[in-house]
């Protein structure tokens, strides 16, 4: 994990894991991903461990040969549920209380909720009416389209949590450096 940008909790390893042995798609996944990864594979992180993107990056980019960029939006919603129905729901619920429960707080709030899951990717909410945008920084070099498919599909999630119907646009790359890359998802609910 050392020097790695980006870092995940090993629950989150777990849940792309769990979608990606619910598509039966174990064996392709091992067989495309690198010799460290298949390692990580067979012998997964702890739960509340946080661990180097790089496995979770090398698993998406095979996923997105395999299922597409709306199998990866799949992938992102199937993985927030785990986390959003336990380890975030006492500070949804919060922000439900003091803001009022729609899809807003949430994405006002996505760096307090994806800081206790993730390392490395920062957010900030420029806030419409019923709408908006979500503005995603991902740190350091190299990482995959395929993140961003499943971001969007965790950002979905949101519409599942507050009880509403909304879209969340397909990510558009508005800046990459050496250091990192800023991406946009358009949102908007009813």
């Amino acid at each position: 994990m050392e020097g790695a940008p980006r870092q995940g909790l090993g629950s989150f390893f777990r849940a792309l894991m769990d979608f990606v042995d619910e598509r039966g798609l174990r064996e392709q996944v091992r067989a495309g991903v690198s010799a460290a990864t298949r390692a990580t594979i067979d012998d997964p992180p702890r739960v509340l461990s946080f661990i180097s993107s790089t496995a979770i990056d090398d698993i998406e980019s095979v996923l997105q040969k395999l299922v597409g960029d709306e199998g990866l939006a799949e992938c992102g919603i199937a993985c927030a549920r785990p986390l959003g129905w336990t380890i975030l729901q006492p500070i949804i619920r919060m922000a439900f209380m003091v803001f009022g429960q729609s899809p807003g707080p949430i994405f006002a709030n996505l760096d307090r909720f994806f800081s206790m899951v993730t390392r490395g990717i920062t957010f900030s909410w420029q806030p419409g009416e019923k709408c908006g945008a979500v503005l995603t920084r991902f740190d350091g070099e190299g990482t995959p389209e395929a993140a961003f498919h499943v971001l969007r599909g965790t950002l979905l999630f949101a519409y599942e949590l507050s009880g509403t119907v909304g879209e969340v646009g397909m990510p558009q790359v508005v800046e990459s450096t050496p250091a990192g890359v800023t991406v946009r998802y358009d949102v908007r609910w009813h």
